[in-house]
């Protein structure tokens, strides 16, 4: 018996000794994945703050010879001509592509042709 209590206390130290080694790394870890947290939210609202540049204008609908044309920036010869003339859209439209009228990319461009040629 007297073995036994022995035994029972032996393991029930060695147990309290792991848990209390343990609690003491815990905080430690604790506070390093909040430092790591802190830091991934830093690096988010750097990034956000940021401010990218904005894409240059790849395409520029505009009148070429009294028609509707498209251009590349800072090119100037057209990259494609309509049949549309300009004389038969309406006065604000025609101011807009005497000033010309940017597009991003090519989705941007063909929505401007639709709107524009039909």
């Amino acid at each position: 018996m007297k073995n036994l209590l022995i035994v029972t206390g032996s393991i029930l130290m060695v147990c309290l000794m792991i848990t209390s080694a343990y609690s003491s790394r815990k905080p430690e870890a604790a506070s390093e994945k909040k430092a790591e947290i802190q830091e991934m939210s830093v690096q988010e609202v750097s990034r956000d703050t940021v401010s990218e540049p904005e894409p240059e204008k790849k395409y520029l609908l505009s009148e070429y010879e009294k028609k509707i044309a498209v251009f590349e920036t800072g090119k100037e010869k057209p990259i494609y001509v309509s049949e549309v003339y300009v004389s038969t859209l309406p006065p604000a439209d025609r101011e807009l592509l005497k000033k010309g009228i940017s597009a991003e990319d090519e989705k941007s461009l063909k929505r401007l042709i639709q709107d524009y040629c039909s």
